[in-house]
């Protein structure tokens, strides 16, 4: 708890406030000087450097340099920033004293056991769980329908104005790969896509001399779907 004293006063920051609001003290007596000295002196010095403390400590200072400022509220009716600092100063004070005081009581627990590394295997030892693995994946035959695939089964249907789901696709994986074929086609203008509402029927109509989409063919003028790589599903 802090405590002030000077000629005609002693007792806390809120009894000084009390004084000063009573008119028993005159704010123009008070002892800026002496006042911050004995305030800054009973700071213990394990709470010097308290984030909580700094900035009070620091307005303090700014009064102790600037007495004038000291009496001088922002507002009417406020308390004057030298006893408004204190004020502060006095309960952050004691609620870290109170703070330290529960938190000296605790037993401190030590911590829990690290947990205990993973089993590490040498490089042999997982080149050698990892290759009958890589034997079934060689061993996989690769499928052989592409984008260049799908669209040269459908170039050859696309007469007229046809919904999506007539085209010959049987599969899921051949009407992904119809579809991404489609996109491109519709892309580089080849065919119109419509859907006239939400999951309606997509239609699909080609557009004629539009030039060709494979590489060899005559008219080429833009990427053929041939040169997109070796896509497949």
């Amino acid at each position: 708890m802090i405590r002030l004293e000077f000629p005609g006063f002693s007792g806390t920051p809120q009894e000084l406030r009390e004084a000063l609001r009573r008119g028993r003290i005159s704010p123009r007596a008070l002892p800026v000087l002496s006042i911050v000295e004995q305030a800054l002196s009973q700071v213990p010095e394990d709470l010097r450097a308290r984030s909580e403390l700094l900035p009070i400590l620091a307005e303090l200072l700014v009064l102790k340099l600037s007495p004038e400022r000291a009496f001088t509220p922002r507002e009417e009716g406020e308390e004057s920033p030298l006893v408004r600092v204190l004020l502060d100063l006095s309960d952050t004070v004691a609620f870290l004293e109170e703070r330290f005081r529960k938190r000296s009581r605790l037993i401190p627990v030590p911590p829990p056991p690290l947990p205990r590394p993973t089993l590490r295997l040498p490089p042999r030892v997982l080149a050698e769980a990892a290759r009958p693995f890589r034997r079934a994946i060689l061993a996989l035959t690769r499928e052989s329908f592409g984008l260049v695939e799908a669209w040269a089964r459908l170039q050859g249907f696309l007469k007229g104005r046809l919904p999506f789901h007539l085209l010959p696709l049987r599969t899921w994986e051949e009407k992904a790969m119809g579809f991404a074929a489609l996109l491109e086609a519709f892309r580089l203008g080849r065919v119109r896509l419509e859907q006239e509402e939400n999951f309606g029927p997509l239609w699909v109509e080609r557009v004629e001399g539009k030039g060709a989409l494979f590489q060899g063919e005559e008219g080429q003028k833009e990427p053929a779907l041939s040169e997109l790589g070796s896509v497949r599903v």
